[in-house]
């Protein structure tokens, strides 16, 4: 059994549910509690856990860090992961003009993206649950001119300019030039 399984295993056990236990640590560690989406993550599997980040769940769930590890299996991950143009991990079709090839794999804990954009392509209106914590989207410009549009603004994106936003808010991208417009998307932490 893998770390994060037994975490929601004993959360189950114990009747807890996940919001539940997260206020459980809101009220004994104050601001210092793991936030929801971390917490959300770690129990996920997307994200490693840090052992004061396991200690806060240990204490949230009433048992010890040995308790916890008893029967886990030992997680080792890669250190490295190289991702080669061959190694399509997916992809995902907004529309025949707007394509996005995702280039990160599900052990890394933030989402890359590279937005492909023909002429006329635009992607849908796109927004992070806010509930479940703080995401953010960094845009950088590959290649033509990319529309973004964020929270009714728009903003134009050329080849190695940069943008940064709370992709809690609404947003879509769009290519109104004439030629093909691509771009890099990282989004932390990574959300589906």
């Amino acid at each position: 059994m893998k770390l994060y399984e037994k975490i929601r295993k004993i959360r189950k056990e114990k009747k807890l549910s996940m919001v539940g236990l997260h206020n459980r640590l809101k009220e004994i560690f104050g601001n210092k509690a793991l936030r929801y989406n971390t917490l959300y993550r770690i129990e996920k599997g997307l994200r490693d856990a840090r052992v004061s980040s396991l200690l806060q769940i240990c204490t949230g769930l009433g048992i010890s860090l040995k308790e916890l590890k008893e029967g886990t299996d030992e997680e080792t991950s890669n250190l490295v992961d190289i991702i080669s143009k061959r190694d399509k991990i997916a992809q995902y079709v907004y529309s025949p003009k707007a394509k996005a090839e995702l280039l990160t794999t599900e052990k890394q804990p933030f989402l890359s993206l590279r937005l492909v954009l023909e002429p006329g392509g635009k992607t849908n209106i796109e927004q992070d649950p806010l509930e479940l914590g703080r995401f953010e989207k960094w845009v950088y410009g590959l290649r033509g001119k990319t529309t973004c549009t964020i929270a009714n603004t728009k903003y134009v994106l050329k080849k190695d300019d940069a943008l940064c936003f709370e992709s809690t808010l609404p947003h879509y991208f769009e290519n109104n030039t004439p030629k093909r417009a691509v771009c890099l998307i990282i989004q932390n932490p990574k959300h589906l």
